[in-house]
């Protein structure tokens, strides 16, 4: 029927399920030959899903030199994009690292087998500890460096930075608080807290570009004013405590033209500076 369907030969199809083989998948079929396709354990490959192999990179780069319609010069560009895009070292950033990647890996395969693991020397920015943790990992975002787990010890849900995480060790020992377990939605500086104050902030170009850079999901909520040319407005519900907002205003103080609300933020800086000894 898939012979028929795609107008190919039987080895054809053969090689096509081959391939979707050596990709991690798991093809299955029943008696009447209706097929399945599902993913092998998640991520237990997670590398060689998002980094190419140098053997890899060399066939892609072949098969653009023998297409009759790619320009010399476009097929140039391209290979010099290929070279680019998979040498991990000129990426620069710990979320395509290696040793990033193997982190979420352990974390995605203890969230499949419901295990608990110990984070390793895990960095805290708002206690300003490095311990090791106990949880449950329910929710792996390897894209927003977010792992949502339940945490053993203080019996709650806390969310994690992978990055920050030294080691991950995955532990014989069953999860207790699944039920407990539900994802809470971040603030743009990642934090986790029910209870968020609306903040109000005009920021120059310069500050616009660090609060970004440093927290890319603040993107949504920036936006040029309406009243003065080069100035930006940064407007969102963020934790009551303001983690993160804290640590970017006395660290880029110089780019931020006015806190507008609320005023608790205001005397909470106010507090902060008041703390420092000069």
């Amino acid at each position: 029927m898939l012979e028929a369907k795609f107008n190919v030969g039987k080895d054809a199809i053969s090689d096509d399920f081959d391939e979707l083989k050596d990709a991690g998948f798991d093809v299955q079929y029943d008696k009447k030959y209706r097929y399945a396709i599902l993913p092998s354990k998640p991520l237990q490959h997670l590398e060689d899903m998002l980094f190419f192999t140098e053997a890899e990179k060399e066939i892609l780069i072949d098969a653009l030199a023998n297409n009759a319609k790619a320009s010399e010069k476009r097929t140039k560009r391209m290979q010099e994009k290929l070279n680019t895009i998979y040498d991990v070292s000129k990426l620069g950033s710990s979320l395509f690292s290696r040793t990033f990647l193997s982190k979420a890996n352990l974390l995605e395969q203890a969230k499949q087998e419901k295990k608990v693991v110990k984070l390793i020397n895990y960095r805290s920015t708002n206690s300003s500890d490095v311990n090791n943790r106990l949880v449950e990992p329910f929710q792996v975002s390897v894209k927003e460096d977010i792992l949502h787990a339940f945490e053993v010890e203080k019996k709650e849900i806390r969310h994690f930075r992978i990055s920050r995480i030294e080691r991950v060790e995955l532990l014989n020992t069953d999860w207790q608080y699944e039920t407990k377990h539900n994802v809470i939605a971040t603030d743009p500086f990642r934090i986790v807290n029910n209870n968020k104050i609306k903040v109000h902030i005009l920021l120059r170009v310069g500050g616009y570009n660090e609060l970004l850079e440093r927290f890319p999901l603040t993107q949504a909520y920036l936006q040029p004013s309406a009243t003065q040319q080069g100035i930006y407005e940064f407007e969102c519900d963020i934790n009551e405590k303001f983690y993160g907002l804290t640590n970017f205003i006395l660290g880029y103080h110089e780019h931020i033209v006015e806190i507008i609300e609320p005023e608790s933020l205001i005397e909470h800086i106010r507090n902060h500076i008041g703390k420092i000894n000069f």
